[in-house]
């Protein structure tokens, strides 16, 4: 299938660059929608299901545990807000109540499509429902829309950005290494995703997002992600001064949401003068 794709883009996009980058962008905006295993099921079924107004004004759903000051968990493309509960659950016994998003077209939320200004508007959807918002965390694409919705009126005293990446040059990477779609094609594209995000393309490469606040900030990333490389983190960090770099190894893009170390240092950063244990 992948190949009869290709060769649909290649043809296209020496036909019509314009009409290349359309289907591109519209295979792209279609997310793979994974079955919860039996663990994740067993972790949602300990959560309270909230629902909130999508971007399209659907009931979209959300996933809350504990009580307390309000952190919010954004998960990454094509995943949901299930991938974020081992870490949320670690939150709430901290006295928070941390509330895992899942976006149009992911986990239990209805839709089939979704793209950046939709994910971005469901952070800022679910965000609106409470007064104050302690902390946003973000994984991956995630953690990039949650710094845009600050752009849209939500702000939090304390953000953490898991493997976010400083532009959308991730989805350029498939656009270009999978489907295979041709330079002319491209441009468009990013100049298309850009629109969608409300900056240019090139105030995407220089990090626009990420407008520095005077909140403290919490970077994880892992040295061995293929996905979102390390020049990621360092652009984000030259880009905040109140931020902090913390660096794993040999996890990859995805084990980090998961992974004691991990959690760990977010439950100090969340908590700076709790002592915070974790049991296994």
């Amino acid at each position: 299938m992948l190949k009869i794709i290709q060769a649909i883009i290649k043809i296209t996009g020496k036909l019509s660059p314009q009409l290349s980058a359309k289907l591109a962008l519209y295979l792209c905006s279609i997310p793979k929608k994974h079955t919860d295993s039996n663990r994740e099921k067993s972790l949602l079924n300990q959560a309270k299901k909230l629902t909130y107004k999508s971007a399209s004004g659907t009931n979209n759903i959300a996933w809350s545990w504990g009580e307390g000051p309000i952190v919010i968990l954004c998960h990454g493309w094509e995943a949901k807000g299930a991938k974020m509960a081992t870490l949320a659950m670690a939150i709430a016994k901290q006295g928070f109540q941390a509330i895992a998003i899942d976006c149009t077209a992911h986990g239990h939320s209805g839709g089939k499509r979704s793209n950046f200004d939709i994910m971005t508007r469901d952070i800022h959807s679910l965000c609106q429902n409470f007064s104050d918002i302690y902390a946003i965390i973000g994984h991956s694409m995630g953690g990039m829309m949650a710094m845009r919705a600050r752009q849209l009126g939500i702000k939090a005293d304390r953000y953490v950005l898991i493997a976010a990446p400083s532009a959308p040059l991730p989805i350029i990477d498939i656009m270009q290494n999978t489907l295979k779609v041709n330079k002319k094609a491209i441009a468009i594209c990013q100049n298309k995703i850009a629109s969608q995000i409300g900056f240019t393309w090139n105030e995407l490469i220089q990090g626009k997002i990420y407008t520095q606040e005077a909140a403290p900030l919490l970077m994880l990333y892992d040295t061995q992600d293929k996905e979102v490389p390390l020049f990621h983190a360092h652009k984000i960090k030259a880009l905040w001064n109140n931020s902090t770099l913390i660096t794993t190894s040999e996890l990859g893009h995805r084990k980090l949401i998961w992974n004691k170390n991990v959690i760990q240092s977010t439950l100090n950063f969340l908590t700076p003068h709790i002592d915070t244990n974790i049991t296994s």
